[in-house]
């Protein structure tokens, strides 16, 4: 999916949430605009929103000199998931279908990397986040696909999004029932907005129920074409890709990903739609949950 020329304020108004949970200084607020402006205007036509944000993201923490400006609010999140586990779970196993439930836990939590999400009156709590799963509807057609593919599966590739949601994620990875081997996790290999790195995986448990793996570039979403040989071949080998996240949406929905698949292979999209383009584009309302076979 190319970027189009709406997502350059969307990128503005993310890297001034940035730069807010750091400094209070004007000028390095407008010195920190100015520069992604700069970088804005020279964006190649043909990247995807994924890509143009993680451009000035990455420029904004350098000229904070913070190597992490979400680590707060990441571990916050993690913490309080972790706290809440016990509970998560038995909601599942006390589901008529718990493979559902799960499924919704885990792209309900997809709100929680939402940088502009008080813009859209979508203040986040974790009894918000839960109450909030009757109202979630998925599509039955892609729900059952879902079941389908992940009975099937031999070996699943999961691509996490925020550390926000890890524990949900793991507990969907609990759910599916596969030995810890056949399931392989692919984290960021830095520090991005509120993506999750391998630290943040190993803080929420991911080693327990899946190999973490570091997808060998740093990026929002997933390129694959730039990514490690061993990425690839991991998504070449799994039956089942479960991709979380817009930006992941944003990147593998094209080309790249039907260039290494193979016969037999399902590949799921697991997000909220956080902008008016991707909603647009899926015929759904900015903030409603998504489970989309690519």
């Amino acid at each position: 999916m190319n970027h189009r020329p709406e997502c350059l304020p969307c990128c503005l108004r993310r890297v001034l949430h940035t730069a807010d949970r750091s400094t209070s200084d004007d000028w390095l607020r407008r010195r920190i605009l100015g520069e992604a402006m700069q970088e804005l205007s020279r964006v190649d036509l043909k990247a995807t929103p994924a890509e143009v944000a993680h451009g000035v993201i990455r420029r904004t923490a350098k000229t904070l000199g913070i190597v992490d400006p979400y680590a707060d609010e990441k571990r916050r999140w993690i913490e309080e998931a972790l706290a809440n586990e016990d509970r998560l779970r038995s909601r599942i196993s006390g589901s008529a279908d718990p493979l559902l439930e799960a499924l919704k836990l885990s792209i309900a939590a997809n709100v929680l990397d939402w940088e502009l999400r008080q813009e859209y009156g979508r203040a986040v709590t974790m009894k918000s986040l839960v109450d909030g799963l009757d109202s979630l509807s998925l599509s039955d057609d892609n729900v059952e696909d879902f079941r389908a593919a992940a009975l099937q599966a031999q070996k699943v590739l999961f691509v996490f999004d925020s550390a926000g949601e890890l524990v949900f994620d793991r507990l969907l990875i609990e759910t599916l029932e596969k030995p810890r081997d056949s399931v392989v996790s692919v984290v960021r290999s830095a520090p991005v907005l509120a993506g999750a790195t391998m630290d943040d995986a190993q803080a929420a448990g991911i080693a327990k129920v899946a190999r973490i793996m570091d997808p060998g570039l740093d990026c929002l979403g997933l390129l694959l074409d730039a990514g490690s040989e061993a990425l690839r071949t991991q998504f070449r080998e799994a039956d089942l890709v479960i991709a979380k996240g817009q930006a992941a949406f944003e990147t593998l929905e094209g080309g790249e990903s039907k260039a290494l698949n193979v016969a037999g292979k399902a590949v799921f999209f697991l997000l909220r739609a956080k902008c008016p383009l991707v909603a647009r584009h899926l015929g759904i309302a900015v903030g409603d949950g998504v489970l989309e076979r690519g």
